[in-house]
């Protein structure tokens, strides 16, 4: 039995001209273009074709994807890099494709954005000097996705 011929090539068409289309406007990982293209009836053979033919066609590109998602979760967010690391582990990104995308991140700034995230938090608690307080920021920080030493080399600068 030829499985290429079971699945439609019309709903494949279908299909690829849906997810090209959807990956001109936004990246997406192959794991969001595998759940996206379940609504079309292909088979598991045919579904690996199509996100194979749109890594191909250069639709899918989970480095490109990786960088920009970077980009925007710390520069919009101000995410730190185990989040960020985390949710494109979920996404179904590889770990050298997060690594390199991770390394783009300018040291300076990374330590400049925990510590004004550390400040807007002091400032929200009413800028109080206590351990309730440090460890609420440090609560944040971990939250945030930020190293355990760097936040709290960030505390103890700003209540210190």
């Amino acid at each position: 039995m030829d499985f290429g011929k079971v699945m439609s090539s019309e709903e494949y068409k279908k299909a690829y001209l849906f997810l090209s289309n959807k990956c001109s406007k936004k990246e997406l990982s192959a794991k969001e273009a595998l759940i996206i293209c379940s609504k079309y009836k292909l088979n598991i053979v045919g579904k690996n074709k199509l996100i194979n033919e749109l890594k191909k066609n250069q639709f899918i590109d989970h480095l490109r994807y990786a960088n920009a998602f970077v980009h925007d979760r710390f520069n919009l967010y101000f995410w730190g890099k185990n989040k960020i690391r985390h949710h494109l582990m979920q996404k179904g990104i590889e770990d050298y494709h997060i690594a390199k995308a991770i390394e783009s991140i300018d040291n300076e700034k990374y330590k400049n954005i925990a510590k004004q995230e550390a400040l807007k938090k002091y400032k929200s608690l009413g800028s109080k000097h206590d351990f309730n307080s440090k460890q609420k920021i440090l609560k944040y920080l971990s939250l945030k996705g930020f190293e355990a030493d760097l936040s709290f080399d960030v505390v103890d600068l700003i209540i210190d």
